[in-house]
């Protein structure tokens, strides 16, 4: 089979595949009311219900505040239907060491975060799990840019690990509010 062919050949099954995809947007819509053609989502319904435990250290608030917006958006928690309680790590590691004096060059942040979605309605666990994510950032002999280079690493891995917890509960909260759990539609705040 030519080169030719066989690249068709695996376009035509790239699409095929693709084609069969039923994910969506988190936040997109996913139902449209008959009556008024209104599109609507449960995690966009959800916004708001989802409490973040507090946070006890620096590390911690980064990835805190940064998981409340991923959730919530702008909006303050009240009533809340789930709460997501987590654990979180981290580590600086020297990756790069000048060459005679050994002094750090570069260094890679690492957050891990062990998190738990609990409805609590029951005090169920909806999804379980951790994820990471590690931040390479140079250091300098000036101090200010060694000290703003740890804290935006520090930023950016909250970032990151919020967003991937995300990804990972966002299809479990769907999944339980499709089963007929309470829904901010039914539940009172």
């Amino acid at each position: 089979m030519s080169s030719s062919k066989l690249l068709l050949v695996a376009a035509v099954s790239a699409l095929a595949a693709l084609s069969a995809c039923t994910s969506g947007p988190l936040y997109g819509t996913t139902d449209v009311d008959p009556g008024t053609g209104a599109r609507s989502s449960v995690l966009t319904e959800l916004r708001g219900r989802i409490a973040v435990q507090g946070a006890d250290t620096r590390t911690a608030q980064i990835f805190r505040n940064a998981m409340l917006f991923e959730l919530n958006g702008a909006e303050p928690v009240r009533g809340a239907l789930y709460e997501l309680r987590y654990t979180v790590t981290s580590t600086d590691q020297v990756s790069s060491l000048e060459t005679g004096t050994g002094v750090p060059t570069a260094s890679l942040y690492r957050m891990t975060v062990g998190f738990d979605l609990v409805r609590l309605a029951d005090n169920t666990s909806v999804a379980k799990g951790s994820r990471f994510a590690m931040i390479p950032y140079d250091r300098t002999n000036q101090v200010f840019a060694a000290t703003r280079a740890v804290v935006d690493a520090q930023n950016q891995a909250g970032e990151t690990v919020a967003r991937r917890i995300l990804f990972a509960i966002g299809p479990a909260l769907q999944r339980d509010a499709m089963a007929g759990v309470p829904t901010p539609a039914t539940a009172k705040p």
